[in-house]
C-alpha cells in the first residue's frame, strides 16, 4: 500500500514539472508591423542637347513594283540630304517601313509605301535646317511624325529629381502620421519609375515662305525644355 501511495506521488510530481515548464514558456505571437504608404514626385527642367525627328517617306499608287521603286527612290534622297545637312550616318536610322493596299472600299484599292526615317540632330542650331533638306524639292520625306528633345547625360537631373521625390513622401508620410497621432520610423519599401518629357508646348516649328531678300528661309525651331521626373512610392513604420 505504501509503495502504491509512493508511486502515484512521484508521478504526480513528474506531472506537475511539465505543467509547469509548459506555462512557463513565453507566447510567441507575430506582430504586425503598421505602416503607411505614400506617393512623392520629383521634377527637374534641363535644356536639351539633342532633338530627335522622324521624317516620313510615303507613296501611292496602283503598280505595287513602282510604288516600292518611288519609295526607295524618295528614302534615298532624304537620307543623302540629311547627310549633307550635317547628319551623321550612325544617326540615321529606319524607325518602320510597309508596303499596304487601301481595302476600304467593295474594289482592290492603291498601294501605300511607308518609310520613317528616325533622325537625332546633335547641334540644336541646325534642327531647321535638317528639316528643311529632309523635305526639299517634295522629292524626299513627305512629314515629320515625330519631334522630340532629348538630353544626353540625364545622370545629374535624375538624382536630383530623385531627391526631391522621396523628400515629398516623407513630407507626406510625416503630415498624415502626426495627424493621426503616430510617428513615422523607418522606410520598409521603396519603387521608383522616372520619365524624361520633351516640352513641345514651348517649341515653335513653323515653316516661312520667303525671306526679304528673296532666299530660301530655314525653318525656325526655338528650342524648348525637357522635363525628367522620378515618381516613388514609398512605405514606411509607424510607432506611438
Amino acid at each position: 500500500m505504501k509503495r502504491i501511495i509512493k508511486t502515484i506521488a512521484i508521478t504526480s510530481l513528474g506531472l506537475a514539472f511539465l505543467s509547469s515548464c509548459v506555462l512557463s514558456r513565453p507566447t510567441e505571437q507575430a506582430q504586425t508591423p503598421r505602416t503607411i504608404t505614400v506617393s512623392g514626385t520629383g521634377s527637374v527642367s534641363v535644356k536639351p542637347d539633342m532633338v530627335s525627328l522622324k521624317f516620313i517617306v510615303r507613296n501611292s499608287g496602283w503598280n505595287i513594283m513602282q510604288v516600292a521603286e518611288r519609295n526607295a527612290i524618295n528614302t534615298t534622297n532624304t537620307i543623302n540630304a540629311l547627310k549633307e545637312a550635317g547628319v551623321v550616318e550612325s544617326d540615321i536610322s529606319t524607325f518602320d517601313y510597309s508596303i499596304s493596299q487601301d481595302n476600304t472600299h467593295t474594289y482592290a484599292g492603291e498601294y501605300t509605301a511607308r518609310n520613317t526615317i528616325s533622325v537625332i540632330v546633335r547641334n540644336l542650331e541646325n534642327t531647321g535646317k535638317v528639316i528643311d533638306a529632309a523635305v526639299k524639292n517634295n522629292i524626299g520625306a513627305n512629314g515629320i511624325t515625330s519631334f522630340e528633345y532629348l538630353v544626353s547625360d540625364k545622370t545629374t537631373a535624375l538624382r536630383e529629381a530623385r531627391t526631391l521625390a522621396i523628400k515629398n513622401a516623407q513630407d507626406a508620410a510625416s503630415l498624415l502620421a502626426g495627424a493621426s497621432g503616430c510617428k513615422v520610423n523607418g522606410v520598409m519599401e521603396i519603387k521608383e519609375d522616372y520619365t524624361s518629357a520633351g516640352r513641345n508646348n514651348d517649341m515653335l516649328f513653323k515653316a516661312v515662305s520667303m525671306s526679304m531678300d528673296g532666299a530660301t528661309p530655314t525653318t525656325p525651331i526655338m528650342e524648348g525644355n525637357v522635363t525628367i521626373s522620378s515618381n516613388v512610392t514609398v512605405t514606411y513604420e509607424l510607432s506611438n
